[in-house]
C-alpha cells in the first residue's frame, strides 16, 4: 500500500533542490562578455588606417621636462632604499664611587 502524500514530498524536494542548484549559476563572467572585442578592434583601426605603423612623428602628451620628472619617479619606484644602519648607544648610570670601607685607624 502506498502512503498518502509521499509523491508530493518528492516533488517538494526536486524543485528545492533545483532552487538551490539554479542559485549556483553564476552565468558568463563580466570580463567574457566582450571577450575578443579589442582584437577586432585592432583589425579595423588597421584596416581604417594601414600606415599609421609607420609615422614616425611622436604622440602628443606631456611636455619633456613634466616626461621626465615621471620616468625618475617611475624609476626610482623600482629602487630599494637601504636601511640604515641602525645606532647602538651605551649608556651606564653613573654614580659615585663610594669609598672603600676603612681600614683600621
Amino acid at each position: 500500500m502506498r502512503r498518502r502524500g509521499t509523491g508530493t514530498k518528492r516533488l517538494a524536494l526536486a524543485l528545492g533542490a533545483l532552487l538551490f542548484l539554479a542559485g549556483c549559476y553564476t552565468g558568463a563572467p563580466i570580463l567574457e562578455a566582450d571577450y575578443g572585442r579589442s582584437v577586432t578592434n585592432n583589425m579595423v583601426q588597421m584596416v581604417a588606417q594601414p600606415q599609421a605603423g609607420q609615422d614616425t612623428t611622436p604622440a602628443v602628451g606631456l611636455d619633456p621636462k613634466a616626461g621626465a620628472n615621471l620616468q625618475e619617479k617611475y624609476d626610482k619606484s623600482f629602487k630599494k632604499e637601504e636601511a640604515a644602519a641602525p645606532t647602538v648607544s651605551i649608556t651606564t648610570a653613573g654614580g659615585g664611587g663610594g669609598g672603600g670601607g676603612g681600614g683600621t685607624k
